[in-house]
């Protein structure tokens, strides 16, 4: 099985012509260009990747920008409609009543994980309520992806998104698994330092901000952090993640197969490794 474990159902016409606020979060919140597209194309898009699942990430930013970027109920959706999607949740750490809304997320949605973004979400990682929804998420032993690195989102602050900012949570909750997404670019040796010393951080391969794919990953884990360190050190902390649609997912495929990686290393990223998170057999 090859699972991509970032992505965004931010332009699925279906959801367009039920939702009336759906276009305008994709176009004015995401900041995504992309044409609209049936459901259909998602599923072409992972065909020709060799992709056989994807992990669908919500945005709960109704507090801060007004609406969802996808909801909880949008992702529960698409994942009746079809089996290959595996939904997580986001909940706003500062709403009242948070751990409440993740574990029905959870328990009644089927969610299998909890996604955080603190600068589209407009919060800080070390606010104690987002501690008390870590708790929420240790108990009910999901993941937690985070949004780290690069925002292009209008009027968002770059540094909310700083790895380090993690650490202390990391810390604290030893059970809890953190997903740290786009791989904390352009902190990509915090992000490294936190996955190397800590059992409990992962790391997605989603981060790509200029250059094509292959370019970008050829420089970011070769010249920027050793080839070596991915396949001796982290082999068993890393995910793929492609951040479909913004970039599309047969590209960042290929991008990590050009990488001096093994067989049984790519195994790892693309199976064995979300899996394991995901609690899949």
């Amino acid at each position: 099985m090859k699972i991509d474990f970032h992505t965004h159902p931010v332009l699925i016409q279906e959801m367009v012509d039920k939702y009336p606020n759906y276009a305008r979060m994709a176009r004015e919140v995401f900041q995504i260009g992309n044409n609209f597209q049936p459901l259909e194309t998602f599923h072409l898009q992972m065909d020709v990747a060799g992709i056989d699942r994807a992990v669908l990430l919500p945005i709960d930013c109704e507090r801060a920008r007004g609406d969802a970027v996808s909801s909880n109920e949008q992702v529960a959706e698409l994942c009746s409609i079809s089996s290959r999607f595996i939904g997580f949740a986001s909940v706003d750490p500062l709403k009242d009543g948070a751990a409440k809304e993740l574990e029905h997320a959870v328990k009644k949605m089927g969610m299998k994980g909890l996604k955080l973004d603190p600068t589209l979400q407009d919060f800080e990682l070390r606010d104690s309520n987002v501690y008390a929804l870590y708790e929420a998420a240790a108990g009910l032993n999901i993941p937690v992806l985070v949004h780290t690195g690069m925002s292009w989102a209008p009027s968002t602050l770059i540094e909310r998104g700083h790895p380090m900012l993690l650490e202390e949570a990391i810390a604290r909750y030893p059970m809890l698994n953190f997903v740290l997404a786009h791989w904390g670019w352009p902190w990509v040796w915090e992000a490294t330092a936190l996955a190397l010393k800590y059992p409990n951080v992962y790391l997605d391969t989603s981060c790509l901000y200029y250059d094509s794919p292959k370019e970008f990953y050829q420089f970011v884990f070769s010249k920027q952090i050793p080839t070596t360190v991915l396949e001796r050190s982290l082999r068993n902390r890393m995910v793929f993640g492609s951040n479909y649609p913004r970039v599309e997912i047969k590209n960042m495929v290929h991008a990590l197969g050009t990488l001096a990686l093994t067989e049984g290393c790519l195994n790892k990223i693309f199976d064995e490794n979300p899996r394991r998170l995901l609690g899949l057999n």
